[in-house]
């Protein structure tokens, strides 16, 4: 498993960007198309996300297994095979008026089983944190206006 993390400085207070990341109804994107969840999001609620992908809509189940409030957000995303499961992790750290807002993911960044190319985990880590950063600047831009 590798740890794989980006940071942005959102300047707005660290509850406004946890009740942000805690609205269901936030998650949904061009890509999102539902969640499926019993309640509010806190520790230990499972949840569904549905994702449009290639035409198709692909379901993952996930789990809240870090919850702390104003602080972080923890999900851990239960992958089909030969995927594996990953948790990513939102922190949110006060920087006197303005929030530091580390994104953060433990993953497997080859498949177990399948062959592996020299450079292929360095490619993975690289795209991933593009999408990482991508995630943190439209957050920023929504929160910040």
């Amino acid at each position: 498993m590798a740890l794989i993390a980006t940071s942005i400085k959102i300047n707005k207070p660290a509850s406004v960007i946890f009740a942000h990341l805690t609205n269901v109804e936030n998650m949904k994107n061009e890509y999102v198309e539902k969640i499926e969840i019993d309640g509010a999001l806190r520790l230990g609620a499972k949840y569904k996300m549905f994702t449009k992908a290639g035409g198709r809509l692909i379901e993952t189940v996930n789990e809240v297994v870090g919850f702390e409030q104003d602080k972080l957000v923890s999900t851990k995303t239960f992958a089909a095979p030969p995927a594996s499961d990953m948790v990513s992790t939102y922190i949110l750290e006060d920087e006197g008026g303005a929030t530091k807002v580390t994104f953060q993911s433990e993953a497997q960044l080859t498949v177990p089983g399948m062959p592996s190319m020299p450079g292929m985990e360095d490619m993975m880590k690289k795209q991933m944190i593009a999408g990482f950063d991508a995630t943190l600047a439209a957050l920023k831009k929504k929160l910040e206006g």
